[in-house]
């Protein structure tokens, strides 16, 4: 008969470790490979400057585009079949509330940066065929909308600031961590774009801001889906703004 006196067990915590805390989710999300997403997604953007050189007139753009969305897939597939973040993926309905309102915050931001900068900037417009909108912008406005940012979220705020943040993390723990990340992987996205094409300073600050909220939100949540959701809606907002800044011209 056991003693009286004999220890209680306790009972094991099974509660997983989310990737912020560390643990075997993120364990293999290390610096060199970071250091292969940063040469990769810098890899794209120079391959993007030489497609017009390579592809024919008519398809030059759209292979720029897939060199870039390349350069970003490849290292978020080796990224995510070395192990998958614990509960980066998570998705919840405030996700969607969270997209909406900043998205809507930032691209408002942005027209107010470009006024100051520019002084009574102008509608975004694109280029017409017959008075009507190019035959490729629906399809243009959907990629751009929907296929980009969820690459660029998947990338700058997946295999980016979860790489950066872990691995600052084991040295100097998770508020560190939480800087670097969100700093680094911002710096990297405006960089990426402006290697990509180079763009107005209001554009970049905008961009900046992106960065930053989107970034924030990863760090803050712990989930991309708000991130991506932000992403979305910053998009959309641009291509309906050109397309009305066209059609009222």
């Amino acid at each position: 008969m056991p003693s009286l006196d004999a220890p209680v067990p306790r009972p094991r915590d099974r509660r997983r470790r989310k990737w912020r805390d560390g643990g075997s989710s993120t364990a293999r999300w290390d610096l060199e490979m970071l250091g292969w997403a940063v040469c990769a997604v810098g890899a794209g953007a120079l391959a993007s400057h030489a497609a017009p050189a390579v592809f024919p007139v008519e398809t030059a753009a759209n292979a720029a585009r897939a060199l870039v969305w390349l350069s970003m897939a490849v290292p978020v597939a080796v990224a995510f079949s070395r192990s998958r973040p614990r509960g980066l993926l998570r998705v919840r309905a405030i996700d969607v509330v969270y997209g909406f309102v900043f998205g809507l915050l930032l691209r408002l931001t942005e027209g107010i940066v470009a006024d100051v900068v520019v002084g009574g900037a102008a509608w975004p417009s694109t280029f017409t065929a017959d008075g009507r909108l190019p035959a490729t912008f629906p399809l243009d406005a959907l990629a751009g909308s929907l296929v980009t940012p969820a690459l660029e979220e998947a990338f700058f705020r997946g295999v980016v600031l979860v790489g950066v943040f872990s691995v600052v993390r084991r040295r100097m723990g998770a508020s560190s961590a939480g800087i670097a990340a969100i700093a680094f992987s911002t710096a990297l996205f405006v960089a990426a774009h402006e290697l990509t094409a180079p763009r107005e300073t209001s554009e970049l600050v905008a961009l900046a801001l992106v960065g930053v909220v989107t970034a924030t939100f990863t760090v803050g949540t712990g989930r991309i889906w708000p991130a991506v959701a932000t992403h979305v809606v910053y998009n959309a907002t641009g291509f309906a703004l050109v397309a009305v800044g066209t059609l009222l011209a």
